[in-house]
């Protein structure tokens, strides 16, 4: 916790804290003596040989690949990898401070280069959300010094990327609306989902704006799916797997979902909203237009002067 404390000051630009409890980690911080290398990557779910040590219930581990990653998340390891004997002190493996802070900035820089791909997704989900208003009617594009470093069609639930744009540009482009009188196209720009950009916002977010992404109807009738994520269960993190194989079985009240599973109302917020940005969940239609009508029909059919209809 001393290690995070120092981390919130260390960049301008990258705000650290500890996960969302239920949404997986986008790096993570570890001790060397609790890292077990493995020769090839580990599939999520899997153990690794080695993974069981004489004083792992001691000391957790976890399995960090060739690529220097654990669950394709990239790892900064602090600390000495010299084994312990029997005889060694509860704290030989303590940090030594300054320089655990000065390892610690350095480790930190370089996990922030791995991760600018996740970064530019959050901005771009953050600017497409700021600007929901004109979804139906407008394209956005983001402009760096009259450069077009960005493209984002809520209409068709897609953003464009310039290969060749840069964290800065992406950071400080000015946003303009655009009508969506044709498609967008330009050389040098990767399509992708917008869900995808929404999902990195939803996800790291800050929890005061929880409550005004996640729609006011999903806090008061029963929820639903609505289509099949395109995520997987380890990128869709703990809870949002769990609320939706809960909707398995039946729909659900937001209410019903925090009791059945134990959540906090962040947890339970944050989750909402990344599956209502990604469009996996909805308000269950309500029974009683459909009934409404039905009792429409019957009365015009039968009580029409021109007899059946």
């Amino acid at each position: 916790m001393r290690l995070m404390q120092a981390a919130h000051g260390m960049d301008e630009t990258v705000r650290w804290r500890l996960a969302p409890v239920g949404v997986q980690a986008d790096a993570y911080l570890v001790h060397a003596r609790c890292v077990v290398h493995v020769t090839s990557p580990v599939a999520f779910g899997e153990s690794a040989p080695g993974l069981l040590h004489s004083d792992a219930a001691v000391t957790p581990q976890i399995t960090v690949d060739p690529t220097g990653c654990h669950k394709n998340r990239p790892v900064c390891v602090l600390g000495s990898t010299e084994p312990l004997n029997a005889t060694a002190a509860p704290d030989a493996v303590a940090l030594a401070f300054p320089q655990a802070q000065r390892d610690l900035e350095i480790g930190l820089e370089q996990l922030a280069r791995q991760l600018i791909r996740l970064r530019m997704l959050y901005v771009l989900g953050r600017t497409a959300w700021e600007q929901r208003h004109v979804w139906k009617t407008h394209r956005l594009h983001l402009t760096h010094q009259s450069r077009l470093v960005a493209a984002i069609e809520p209409h068709i639930w897609c953003a464009h990327l310039l290969d060749a744009s840069t964290m800065d540009e992406l950071d400080n482009a000015a946003v303009q609306t655009v009508p969506k009188s044709s498609g967008f196209a330009g050389p040098g720009f990767d399509a992708l989902p917008l869900e995808t950009a929404l999902w990195e916002f939803a996800k790291r977010c800050p929890e005061a704006l929880l409550s005004k992404i996640v729609p006011t109807g999903y806090l008061q009738a029963p929820l639903t799916h609505r289509r099949i994520p395109t995520l997987s269960e380890r990128d869709l993190g703990e809870h949002c797997t769990a609320i939706l194989r809960t909707l398995d079985t039946q729909s659900r009240s937001a209410d019903d979902l925090q009791k059945i599973l134990r959540l906090s109302q962040p947890a339970l917020l944050r989750a909402l909203a990344s599956l209502a940005l990604t469009r996996a969940i909805r308000r269950e239609p309500s029974p009683q237009k459909w009934f409404g009508w039905l009792q429409l029909g019957v009365r015009r059919r039968v009580f029409s002067p021109s007899g059946w209809i």
